[in-house]
């Protein structure tokens, strides 16, 4: 880890502690080229908002293969501070196939696999970071407008309660409630709780009156609900429709990177005293991004096609029009941005040579 200086007040900052993994993504015609890019929500989120941006630190133990290579580089593309990334004997470098499809009818849908198909192996997966690491972590960047986490363990909570008494927004993103304890203790200091019904389906059940002071609930391609601490209903909000759908992976972590960009860009914000019609506006500022980069292959595949400020422009369009139909014309495309051709899955695991 390297000791960097950070003025949080110049560039928004973002401190993520989750799933950083590499994506193995394989398209519609299944002829055994792939794309190999960073991946996992904490990889993604952290990777969209340095584009858009921000300052973004995410929190890894991984190890030294080909593997951990390739997603460095990705990382290193997007300007992703690489601080908090450790290579350790004892980590691990997560490796997912993300498989593009079609359905019966054609539509298009994705398959997450965690086996390789050259031997029906599991392959590498998440290692959480070390309690021990968290004062490191607290020294190396003691500064951050966000903290995010979307894995419950020791580390992340000590990170949130850290971070939580400078000041700093704490966003958890869970996709169970499995470790009960955990998922309470990470619920008293969230600021923002975001998750899929579609994950924990029981969640209205076990709370039925928000306990955290932005709840947010995805509900696929019917939108979202939202609601505050105290209250008990939701509101419900329509998600974009849009033509041309190619892969809706990463649709909720593009959905968290504008929430965060637009909400908490100044560090401290305070949700009691943000309006409704500012949180309403980074919500749907969020759901527009989501139906645009469902356009693209894989959970990033916007950002490798449309520059920054044009991407920020055009969303700021749409959610200002109050129209909830996206018509992009012929702007999207399938493309291949990091096509490194047949490759077996079992030499990303060789040593690294650094």
């Amino acid at each position: 880890m390297k000791n960097e200086a950070l003025n949080s007040t110049i560039v928004p900052t973002c401190v993520g502690n989750g799933l950083v993994a590499l994506d193995v993504i394989i398209g519609f015609e299944g002829n055994n080229q792939a794309q190999f890019l960073a991946g996992g929500s904490c990889g993604n989120v952290m990777t969209i908002l340095s584009y858009l941006g921000w300052n973004s630190y995410p929190i890894a133990r991984l190890s030294n293969n080909v593997a951990g290579d390739l997603l460095f580089q990705d990382l290193q593309k997007w300007n992703v501070k690489d601080d908090l990334l450790q290579i350790t004997e004892t980590g691990s470098t997560p490796v997912i196939i993300h498989r593009i499809l079609k359905d019966k009818k054609g539509d298009p849908k994705h398959r997450f696999e965690f086996r390789n198909p050259e031997d029906g192996k599991y392959l590498p997966s998440y290692k959480p970071c070390l309690a021990k690491s968290v004062p490191t972590i607290i020294e190396t960047v003691p500064h951050s407008n966000v903290f995010y986490f979307d894995r419950i363990n020791r580390a992340s909570i000590d990170l949130a309660k850290a971070y939580k008494a400078t000041g700093t927004t704490i966003f958890f993103e869970p996709s169970s409630v499995k470790d009960q304890k955990g998922f309470q203790q990470s619920l008293e200091l969230a600021d923002v709780l975001k998750f899929a019904q579609d994950r924990i389906p029981e969640y209205d059940l076990l709370y039925p009156v928000a306990s955290v002071p932005l709840e947010i609930q995805t509900l696929g391609s019917l939108g979202l609900k939202y609601r505050k601490k105290g209250e008990k209903s939701w509101t419900k909000l329509a998600g974009y429709s849009i033509e041309n759908v190619i892969d809706s992976a990463g649709a909720g972590d593009w959905l968290t990177s504008g929430i965060i960009m637009n909400l908490f860009k100044n560090k401290g914000s305070n949700l009691s005293e943000l309006s409704t019609d500012k949180i309403e506006f980074a919500l749907h500022f969020g759901q527009a991004l989501s139906a645009m980069n469902c356009t693209f292959e894989g959970a990033r595949g916007l950002m490798y096609e449309v520059p920054r400020q044009e991407l920020i422009l055009m969303i700021s369009h749409i959610v200002s029009s109050s129209k909830h139909i996206i018509n992009l014309g012929n702007r999207v495309k399938t493309f291949s941005h990091n096509d490194l051709g047949v490759r077996k899955i079992s030499s990303l695991f060789a040593t690294a040579h650094r």
